[in-house]
């Protein structure tokens, strides 16, 4: 469980990672040396994974959006490991879930154009030896993108 200063502490940095110890610790009422005691704390437990810059994909040219389920060939442990290996090196895809249902896994996939999209289906994903087959769903618009956990 995680004790209610570090929630607080987890709100402010997911809302804006650049602030300084010194305007985190006034906004939140603590001193330096306790924030940042906690930081280290919350890094130091896995709580806190990374820091990262959130670049918006339509400002650097990414503007197609897949949704793409994908069925693998058989569910042995190599396979799976491989299909995980190959998406984990894979630019286009930003996101992977193992997922229940009709499917195996749902992956997150951004390109500059549906071209772009079909190249990277047709000669990576589908040429892939795992995969057996994959569904695609296109992205008209999206209506929210947060990093934000509720802690």
């Amino acid at each position: 469980m995680l004790h209610e200063n570090d929630r607080k502490i987890l709100q402010e940095i997911q809302r804006d990672a650049t602030l300084s110890l010194k305007e985190l610790s006034e906004r939140l009422a603590m001193s330096q040396s306790t924030v940042w005691r906690r930081i280290q704390d919350l890094e130091a437990s896995g709580v806190i994974t990374g820091r990262v810059t959130l670049v918006d994909p339509t400002h650097v040219g990414l503007t197609v959006c897949c949704l793409v389920q994908v069925n693998i060939v058989e569910h042995k442990a190599n396979v799976r490991r491989a299909f995980e290996r190959f998406v984990a090196d894979a630019d286009a895809v930003l996101q992977c879930f193992a997922i229940t249902g009709g499917h195996d896994y749902t992956l997150i996939v951004r390109t500059r154009t549906v071209e772009e999209y079909e190249n990277f289906l047709m000669n990576d994903l589908l040429a892939h030896p795992s995969v057996a087959t994959t569904a695609t769903h296109l992205a008209l618009r999206q209506h929210k993108n947060t990093t934000i956990l509720p802690c």
